[in-house]
């Protein structure tokens, strides 16, 4: 598929798609790091008709309510997850330590740290939801770390299209 033909796809179905993938990659389900997903999508703005505020307002409100579901499902099923994932999968175990030191240190300001931090990012949100720390307080520590994430993440992809 030639790059035209992505742009046409993406100028079609874009918004819907990048609020879901966004929305699957805040509950760790994508597949895909948002490290690699994120400035592609910002690549792909640069040529299609939608402004850059546009997807990042999407990406934005895909993050924060997919974090939240995943809050919701890490407060009432976390531990369960937490020790499954720790025993099942051996290489998220630095990730999880990481995350909980992280949370353990530093309290609500490690949900904000944590959502900068590659590889911590994805689990903060199960590690606050098992800790059962005030929704609201993680809502917003959570919306201001997504707010930077995805503002850097996307815009190294939107100026390397365009300036680059």
């Amino acid at each position: 598929m030639h790059i035209q033909e992505l742009l046409e796809k993406f100028n079609l179905y874009g918004p819907i798609l990048i609020f879901w993938l966004l929305y699957l990659e805040s509950l760790n389900l994508s597949g895909i790091p948002a490290t690699v997903v994120m400035p592609a999508i910002g690549f792909f703005i640069a040529g299609s008709e939608y402004s850059f505020g546009y997807i990042y307002l999407i990406a934005v409100i895909a993050g924060i309510i997919g974090n939240l579901t995943y809050y919701f499902i890490a407060h009432k099923f976390g531990a369960r997850i937490y020790h499954k994932v720790y025993n099942k999968f051996p290489k998220t175990q630095k990730s999880l330590d990481k995350a909980t030191r992280l949370s353990e240190k530093h309290g609500k300001k490690a949900c904000l740290i944590g959502r900068l931090i590659p590889g911590v990012r994805g689990f903060i949100t199960l590690i606050w939801g098992i800790f059962r720390v005030n929704p609201r307080e993680f809502a917003v520590y959570s919306l201001i770390g997504i707010i930077i994430w995805d503002f850097v993440a996307i815009f190294s992809g939107y100026f390397i299209a365009v300036y680059l």
